[in-house]
């Protein structure tokens, strides 16, 4: 390759990387209770209903429809962010602003003149078009009503409220209206049968990363299942283990999955991996009958005559029952969550409260919240709950991957403090068990074409699409008090993915100070509308540098201690 090749690849990807911060959808401000969406809120989320094929109404996903109509193949318009050549991004980009053209027609004109136009623009057939444009309108018509405060008085005189489906909107538009009462989903239909084919490719996915990057497979990897994730993608977490496993579901005579069948290894192409799945209190309480599927999955994988290096669950269970004289069922156990009746890992208490010394204490805690095994034994016999703490450590000892999928585009890694204390702990417990740190990876199943990320670039992104993002944090700061205390939250979060995974790079902590501290019109904002966040903030940025998680320049670390003290005085009256 030639230094001008290397130098318009290196601008390709440079310009993939921008295109992704600027498609990527994002929340521009909280939830106001009882406010309906406006209608400029609606075309990126329609853009992104849009953008994947609706089986139930039987429409097809627009971009497949206008490459079609243009003449392109689907790799030229996929969301693949390694495109290789610049004529398929100028065609992503072209297909990319008919949609946008064709939904503001539709919001502007209605469904029959954007019809016509995309027709005459894209060749797209009337037919072919108004399935989708008829969903569309359906869905924008729900996000122009909002029933929630109506619910609630009706839940209040203990009336009946309709119910609904629980999920994410782009990957289940039925959930509108809100103001429902929001329902799960049959634990016995968990995966669904959509669920575990989509969850092929993001496990192959997942794989292929892995081994792009090692050379191999993963021999074993450490997963997290959470129950309200499962419950919005009909179980997709859970068809992702099984298909690391290499086992496909089985259902009944009425329809419910209460088995697993091996898949063979010749369709298989790969070894089975062997998965350690860390479970959520709240999954273990709603999806009991899938623990037992996850657990009755590995023990057949592990009696599976196969060669070791086809099956590592079979080989690391045989070693474990050879080497440590171990008994077969503990040797077998891989599904972990709390004792009965207790939730969370408390790791993310810890990290927001600064109360530990060492990074290992994290990851200690996580294994002592976490160390519960859930199943059944070789003869039958319920395990619920029963502390095994030496089976998670062994586990976690083999493992060379973490992994966790993200489901939805409201609530991102940076968000909440519940991605960092499971996957930043379960990661910091690998760390020490194996003596060293795993690879740690998210999946986005937000697109049309699931990408894997590793947690470092997730956590760029994040920054940049959100954090960094005028458009959100604007649109937080228009919530006033509650708008600051999101961006320290944020900025609380990027820090315990510092503590948990050592996954945040310099200039994050850099471009925060630089955006809402070092620039004085701002940080005159932030003290007015929310000083106590705004105090917080500034004391993780100090706390970032003093656990050496950021390396600043010592005049930028005075400017923070001036106006700490001086944000203190406010706090305190002080004139």
């Amino acid at each position: 390759m030639t230094a001008s090749d290397e130098r318009d690849r290196r601008v390709l990807d440079l310009y993939e990387q921008l295109l992704e911060i600027e498609q990527r959808l994002i929340p521009t401000g909280l939830h106001v209770f009882g406010r309906p969406s406006q209608t400029g809120e609606r075309v990126d989320m329609l853009k992104m209903i849009a953008s994947f094929d609706r089986a139930d109404v039987g429409a097809r996903a627009f971009p497949d429809l206008i490459a079609e109509g243009l003449g392109l193949t689907h790799s030229q318009v996929s969301n693949n962010p390694h495109a290789q050549k610049e004529t398929e991004l100028r065609d992503r980009q072209t297909v990319d602003a008919i949609i946008s053209e064709a939904l503001n027609n539709f919001l502007v004109n209605g469904p029959e003149p954007a019809i016509d136009w995309l027709e005459q623009t894209a060749n797209v057939g009337a037919e072919q078009s108004r399935p989708m444009f008829k969903l569309l309108e359906n869905v924008s018509s729900h996000l122009g009503t909002n029933n929630e405060i109506d619910s609630l008085l009706r839940a209040l005189r203990g009336d009946y409220i309709e119910p609904g489906p629980g999920a994410d909107i782009v990957q289940n538009p039925a959930i509108l209206p809100t103001g429902r009462n929001t329902h799960a989903i049959n634990p016995y239909a968990v995966p669904s049968a959509i669920a575990f084919v989509r969850a092929e490719s993001v496990a192959t996915s997942l794989l292929e990363r892995y081994r792009a990057e090692h050379g191999r497979y993963p021999r074993s990897m450490a997963l997290v299942l959470w129950g309200l994730d499962n419950i919005k993608t009909q179980g997709e977490g859970v068809a992702q283990a099984l298909w690391l496993l290499g086992v496909r579901p089985v259902r009944d005579a009425l329809n419910r999955v209460t088995n697993v069948a091996p898949i063979p290894l010749a369709e298989l192409q790969r070894p089975r991996i062997d998965v350690v799945m860390t479970v959520s209190g709240i999954f273990r309480d709603l999806f009991s009958p899938t623990v037992q599927l996850l657990d009755k999955a590995v023990r057949v994988v592990a009696q599976l005559d196969e060669p070791p290096e086809m099956n590592y669950v079979r080989r690391h269970v045989m070693e474990q029952v050879e080497n440590e004289n171990c008994e077969l069922d503990e040797a077998m156990i891989r599904v972990f969550s709390n004792a009965p009746g207790n939730y969370g890992t408390n790791v993310n208490f810890m990290v927001m409260d600064s109360q530990w010394e060492r990074e290992d204490t994290l990851g200690d805690l996580f294994v002592t919240r976490k160390c519960f095994a859930y199943g059944r034994d070789s003869s039958g016999r319920a395990i619920e709950g029963i502390e095994a703490r030496r089976a998670l450590d062994r586990a976690l000892g083999r493992v060379e991957a973490t992994y966790q999928n993200i489901d939805t585009f409201e609530i991102g890694i940076t968000d909440v403090d519940h991605y960092f204390e499971y996957l930043g702990g379960v990661s910091k417990a690998v760390e020490k068990q194996a003596g060293s740190r795993p690879a740690i990876y998210l999946s986005d199943t937000l697109s049309r074409d699931a990408q894997i990320r590793s947690l470092e670039e997730t956590v760029r992104l994040e920054t940049r699409a959100k954090t960094l993002n005028p458009k959100w944090y604007e649109g937080m700061l228009q919530h006033g008090f509650r708008g600051v205390a999101e961006i320290e939250g944020h900025v609380t979060n990027t820090f315990g993915w510092s503590a948990t995974a050592d996954a945040v790079d310099d200039w994050i902590y850099t471009e925060v100070a630089r955006t809402f501290v070092l620039d004085e019109e701002m940080l005159e904002r932030l003290r007015n509308l929310n000083p106590h966040s705004a105090h917080a903030l500034v004391r993780r940025l100090l706390e970032a540098h003093g656990r050496g998680y950021w390396d600043v320049e010592a005049s930028v670390l005075d400017q923070l201690r001036d106006i700490i003290g001086s944000l203190e005085d406010q706090l305190e009256g002080v004139a």
